[in-house]
C-alpha cells in the first residue's frame, strides 16, 4: 500500500501562533521601553570618562538629555523599513509591491504624528504614568462611539470603563486617597507650576491616545480591504511612508536653518549630540532594533488576529513595562498607585475579552445561519 504523506499545508494552531508572537512582542518592547526611558532621562554627561574644560560651566546648566524625537523616530522607521525590505522583495511574486501604497499614507502620517506628543509629555510626568494613560486607548474610543453614534454598552464594558477611570485617578494621586477625600490635604493653588505641567502632559498623552486609535482603525480598514496583504508588506509600507515624512521634515528644517530663518535644526543638533556623547549612538541603535523587531510581531498579530487582539497584547505588555520601570529607575510608587494599575488593566482586559467574544459569537451565528440556508 502506498505510504501516506504528511500535508505540507498544515499550520500551527492559532493559540500557539498567538503565544509565540505575544512573547516576541513582550521581549522586544520591554527592552525598547527601558531604552526609551533611558534616552529621555539619562544625563549623558555622566557617560563621559573625562570632563573637558568647557564642561565645567555646563555642569551648572541643564542636563544633557536626548530630546530629538523626530530623529529618533526616523532612525527606528528606517531600521524597520530595512529589516522588512528583504522579506517583501522575496515575496514580490505573491501580490506584494515595493512602491508606496497610498492606502497606508494617512495611517503612517498619524503614527508619525502621535509619538512626539508622548515624548514631550515625559518632560513633566514619569514614564509609568505615560504608559498607564496610553493603555487606556479603548476608553476614548468607547466614549467617542457613545457620544457621536449612540452606541450602547453592556454592564461589563461600563464596569470596565469605571475601573479604568478609578485606576488612572489612583495612579495619579500623590497623597493617601483617604486623606484626600477627608480634606486633610490642603488643595494646591490653581497657578501651581507642577500641577499645570502635569495637566499639560496628560493633555499631550490624550492627543497621543486619540491619534493612535485612529491609526489602529485605519490599519484595520486597510486589512479588511486587502486581506491578502502580509505582515511584512504592511510593516514595509508604514515605515516607508514614515521615512519619507521624517526625511522631508528634517531636511526642510535644515534648509530653513541654513537660510537663518530658525535658530537651530533638530538633525544638526542630534548629530552634534552624538559626536559629543558617543554612548547615545549605542542606545539609539538598540532602541531602533528592538522597535523594529517588536513591529514584526505587532503587524503579524494585526494581520492574523486583528487590531483588537493587538491592543490587548500591547496593553498587558505595558503592565510589565511599568513594573520594570519602577524597579530599574526607582520611581516612588505607593500601594494605592499599584492598586490603580491593577484596576486599569483589569478593566481593559475584561473589556477587550468581552468585545472579542462578542465578535466571535456574531461570526459563529452568521456561519451557522449560512450553513442552515445551504442545507435547506
Amino acid at each position: 500500500a502506498p505510504r501516506k504523506k504528511m500535508s505540507t499545508n498544515q499550520k500551527m494552531p492559532d493559540e500557539l501562533r498567538l503565544l509565540f508572537s505575544a512573547l516576541g512582542l513582550y521581549v522586544s518592547f520591554l527592552v525598547w521601553g527601558y531604552l526609551q526611558e533611558r534616552l529621555s532621562s539619562t544625563d549623558y554627561r555622566t557617560t563621559l570618562s573625562t570632563i573637558e574644560p568647557n564642561e565645567i560651566f555646563e555642569e551648572q546648566s541643564l542636563p544633557a538629555k536626548w530630546t530629538f524625537v523626530f530623529v529618533l523616530n526616523c532612525c527606528m522607521a528606517f531600521t524597520s523599513f530595512t529589516i522588512s525590505l528583504p522579506f517583501v522583495h522575496f515575496n514580490l511574486g505573491n501580490g506584494t509591491d515595493l512602491k508606496p501604497d497610498i492606502g497606508l499614507a494617512f495611517a503612517a502620517f498619524s503614527n508619525a504624528l502621535a509619538s512626539p506628543f508622548g515624548y514631550f509629555s515625559l518632560r513633566f510626568i514619569s514614564y509609568p504614568m505615560l504608559l498607564l494613560v496610553k493603555s487606556c486607548k479603548l476608553v476614548p474610543v468607547m466614549l467617542f462611539l457613545f457620544v457621536l453614534n449612540g452606541k450602547k454598552y453592556n454592564a461589563v464594558q461600563i464596569t470596565s470603563l469605571g475601573l479604568v477611570s478609578i485606576g488612572v485617578a489612583l495612579f495619579s494621586c500623590r497623597v493617601h486617597p483617604v486623606a484626600l477625600l477627608s480634606g486633610a490635604i490642603v488643595t494646591k493653588r490653581d497657578d501651581d507650576p507642577a500641577s499645570n505641567k502635569t495637566l499639560i502632559s496628560l493633555f499631550l498623552v490624550t492627543i497621543n491616545v486619540f491619534i493612535d486609535g485612529y491609526t489602529n482603525a485605519h490599519q484595520d480598514r486597510y486589512r479588511d480591504r486587502k486581506p491578502n496583504v502580509g505582515s511584512f508588506q504592511m510593516m514595509y509600507q508604514i515605515n516607508l511612508w514614515q521615512c519619507l515624512y521624517m526625511i522631508i521634515y528634517l531636511g526642510a528644517e535644515v534648509i530653513i536653518h541654513k537660510l537663518n530663518m530658525i535658530p537651530s535644526s533638530e538633525l544638526i543638533n542630534a548629530l552634534e549630540f552624538m559626536m559629543k556623547y558617543p554612548v547615545v549612538i549605542r542606545d539609539v541603535a538598540w532602541f531602533s532594533l528592538c522597535g523594529a523587531s517588536g513591529q514584526i510581531f505587532i503587524f503579524y498579530i494585526i494581520t492574523s488576529f486583528g487590531s483588537l487582539m493587538c491592543v490587548l497584547v500591547t496593553v498587558t505588555r505595558k503592565f510589565f513595562s511599568i513594573f520594570l520601570s519602577n524597579i530599574i529607575f526607582g520611581h516612588a510608587v505607593q500601594w494605592w498607585n499599584w492598586l490603580g494599575v491593577v484596576a486599569v488593566f483589569t478593566g481593559l482586559v475584561a473589556s477587550a475579552k468581552d468585545i472579542y467574544w462578542s465578535k466571535n459569537l456574531t461570526s459563529d451565528k452568521a456561519a451557522h445561519s449560512v450553513g442552515r440556508r445551504k442545507a435547506d
